[in-house]
């Protein structure tokens, strides 16, 4: 009874960890730091030009204004550029025969990478485009966007010229992203709780609120479920990380203040990446991009757990039957576990006549039952939650496939067979948690038959609560479960069986 009722426990701890990770777990967030107070510049420096992400002054510019839009494309990814700010208005990119549209709203202001908010005039010339405007204080500005050729960690070039015969400085200017990030259509209903600003510091990445941070980091941006748009700082050059709005209206920017010598210029890079979330590219740069992945609370298996169904899906041409083929390497491994809670679970069921005993003699003192049923276990050396060794181990493997299959992009869109269409998703037609309940049903059943009302209820519920729970799970993680019932089944049928054949020696081996 104590081993059903220990089962019942687990369910329980399963749905409190999905409860507790999404709603509880807080993410680190450093307190914001207050605006600095504006300055009022000398004479012979510029004053701040602010850009489209804080305020709007486009009558300042003496540059002449473009007023058609420009597109630029490779073979990934088609960008409508702006002439207001050298801005995008749309960030088109073309991932498995769909199209996902990073700008979250291209009609609003302000719009993602605006810088100085003047109208610049763009040049473009195969995957690259040249932009250039002339600020109020004579400064010239040549933006170039150059798009990658493999991947998606592009290019932002700034090149600023003075021609004066004195220093300039451009105060607290901008470049960032806003309002919000882009996903898929069918995934914008969820995109404003999951949308977050975000940056890696030193050690590890850090979800901001909003306010004002002294440093971006080793990189800075915005992401959701499946994308992400991250800027990387030059080496030299540490700009301040504003982050404002919050979910779908965030908004993310590097700020920063350039000093041009006197007849001189000055030239920034930022390299940044505007793609999905595929830990194992984004791996493959080698700028610790692959840590706006998020694996959940034991992100360590999960890693391990993505990197073998990585390798497995190369095998196979197929991710659901590389699931299925690590299951059952995960079953092995945990097989002589698996055995030992069978032999549990068999001298569980010995002890049941003595124990209905004991509980049908003791039912009014709850002390005295619990000591004598303490005596019974000792003295046969059981161990009442022995059964459930194995599924307390596989409950860290379990929560990193969860959180694995739902982030990863890898499987996301990743078909199996017939009708699973995509392993991230919820099976539409809800047959694998059907299924899996059935078998969870047919397993407590080969377990034996029990007597007591409370074991009967409880086997009757736990499928029940397990396929309403796995309802709305990744299919992934329901043909994991599948197989792994099934495969506990098989196991626990030829346990049986070889139990009947050498009683003797299994009965020595349980009590002792």
């Amino acid at each position: 009874m104590e081993n059903k009722n220990f089962l019942l426990a687990i369910a329980l701890s399963i749905s409190f960890l999905f409860i507790w990770s999404v709603f509880v777990v807080p993410r680190f967030s450093p307190p914001p730091l207050q605006a600095p107070p504006a300055q009022a510049s000398p004479k012979g420096e510029a004053t701040a030009v602010p850009s489209a992400l804080t305020a709007a002054h486009p009558e300042d510019a003496r540059s002449p204004a473009q007023s058609a839009d420009t597109i630029l494309r490779n073979e990934r990814n088609e960008i409508v550029l702006a002439p207001l700010g050298g801005a995008v208005r749309n960030w088109r990119l073309n991932l498995k025969g769909q199209e996902i549209d990073l700008v979250n709203s291209g009609d609003g202001t302000p719009l993602p990478l605006s810088t100085f908010n003047v109208p610049f005039h763009i040049t473009q010339t195969g995957s690259q485009a040249v932009m250039t405007a002339t600020l109020t204080n004579g400064v010239k500005v040549t933006k170039t966007l150059i798009l990658s050729s493999s991947g998606f960690l592009n290019n932002l070039v700034i090149h600023l010229e003075n021609p004066l015969s004195q220093p300039v400085e451009i105060k607290n200017w901008e470049l960032g992203w806003g309002p919000g990030l882009g996903t898929a259509p069918s995934e914008r209903k969820e995109n404003s709780r999951l949308t977050r600003a975000l940056s890696l510091g030193k050690i590890t990445s850090h979800y901001l609120k909003a306010g004002e941070y002294p440093d971006a980091g080793q990189w800075a941006g915005i992401d959701n479920r499946y994308f992400m748009v991250v800027f990387i700082p030059p080496a030299n050059v540490h700009p301040q990380f504003t982050v404002s709005g919050s979910k779908e209206q965030t908004v993310v920017s590097l700020r920063d203040t350039t000093s041009i010598p006197a007849h001189g210029q000055v030239t920034l890079e930022y390299p940044f990446y505007a793609g999905p979330k595929g830990y194992t590219q984004l791996k493959q740069y080698g700028k610790r991009l692959e840590e706006g992945v998020d694996f959940g609370t034991f992100s360590a298996v999960g890693k391990v757990i993505l990197s073998a169904i990585y390798r497995l899906q190369g095998w196979t041409g197929n991710y659901g039957w590389a699931i299925v083929i690590l299951t059952i390497g995960l079953q092995t491994l945990l097989l002589p576990l698996t055995l030992k809670s069978f032999k549990a679970q068999m001298a569980m069921k010995k002890l049941q006549p003595q124990i209905a005993a004991i509980q049908a003699q003791f039912k009014s003192d709850p002390k005295r039952l619990n000591i004598e049923m303490m005596n019974v276990y000792k003295k046969t050396g059981t161990n009442p939650f022995g059964g459930c060794l194995p599924m307390l181990l596989q409950l860290p493997i379990f929560w990193a496939l969860f959180t694995t299959l739902r982030n990863a992009y890898e499987l996301r869109g990743a078909p199996w067979i017939g009708w699973v269409h995509d392993l991230s998703a919820a099976d539409p037609l809800h047959i694998l948690p059907i299924v899996m309940g059935g078998a969870m049903f047919f397993q407590q059943r080969l377990s034996g038959a029990v007597t007591d009302p409370t074991q009967k209820q409880m086997m009757m519920v736990m499928p029940i609560m397990f396929t309403v729970m796995f309802f709305n799970f990744p299919a992934g993680l329901v043909l994991y479960w599948l197989t792994n019932n099934l495969l506990t089944m098989g196991f626990q049928y030829g346990f049986q069986q070889y139990q009947k054949e050498t009683p003797r020696v299994i009965n020595t081996t349980i009590v002792k």
